[in-house]
C-alpha cells in the first residue's frame, strides 16, 4: 500500500538534522509521543506520497528526531521538509462506547438546545485553557465561522458521532 485508504494527519515534517539523514518532526497528537504508535507513516508534499519506515527516533527540545529507513543523507531527507505525517486512520485503536477521536467530529451537524441549526464542524483548536469547534455558518448573512469553546457538560451537552450530530448550549 502506497497511500492510506483514509488519510488522517498526525504531524508535520520540519527541517533535516545533521548530515546524517535525520530530520524534525512535530506531532499533532495529544501526547506527543504517541506519534510513533501509528506506524507506518505516510508523507505528503506537493500532492506526491512517500511510505515512510522509521529505525530510530529520539526527544529534541520540545520537539523528535527521527532517522528514515535506508536514508543516511542530509540532501535527500530535506526533500521532506514541511510535509504532513499521515496514517492511515485504521492504525488508530478502536476506542470504547461513547469515546472518540477529534477527527471523528469534524463534519458533524451542530445544533443549540433549542433545535437551531449551527452549522457544521470543520476544525478544531486547541488552546491552553480549552478547545474550540470551528463551525462553518452557510445560515449567517456574514457567513463567518463561529468559534464554540468545547466545554463538556456546560457548553458541549451532547455528541453522538454516529449520528454525525452535536448539541450544544449557544444561540
Amino acid at each position: 500500500m502506497d497511500i492510506p485508504i483514509k488519510p488522517l494527519i498526525i504531524g508535520k515534517v520540519g527541517k533535516s538534522y545533521g548530515i546524517l539523514g535525520w530530520i524534525t518532526v512535530f506531532s499533532f497528537t495529544e501526547k506527543k509521543e504517541k506519534i510513533f504508535s501509528y506506524l507506518p507513516w505516510f508523507f505528503l508534499k506537493e500532492k506526491k506520497w512517500t511510505k515512510i519506515k522509521i529505525n530510530n527516533w529520539r526527544k529534541y527540545k520540545k520537539n523528535f528526531i527521527v532517522h528514515i529507513e535506508d536514508i543516511s543523507d542530509r540532501s535527500i531527507v530535506k526533500n521532506f521538509t514541511n510535509s504532513y505525517i499521515i496514517i492511515n486512520q485504521y492504525t488508530l485503536p478502536l476506542l470504547k462506547d461513547n469515546n472518540y477521536y477529534w477527527n471523528d467530529m469534524l463534519d458533524c451537524k451542530v445544533f443549540n438546545t433549542n433545535n437551531n441549526y449551527i452549522g457544521q464542524v470543520i476544525n478544531l483548536i486547541r488552546t491552553n485553557n480549552n478547545d474550540i469547534l470551528v463551525i462553518k455558518n452557510k445560515l449567517s448573512p456574514f457567513k463567518k465561522n463561529i468559534l464554540i469553546p468545547f466545554i463538556e457538560n456546560k457548553i458541549i451537552k451532547n455528541i453522538n458521532i454516529h449520528n454525525k450530530l452535536i448539541i450544544v448550549t449557544w444561540n
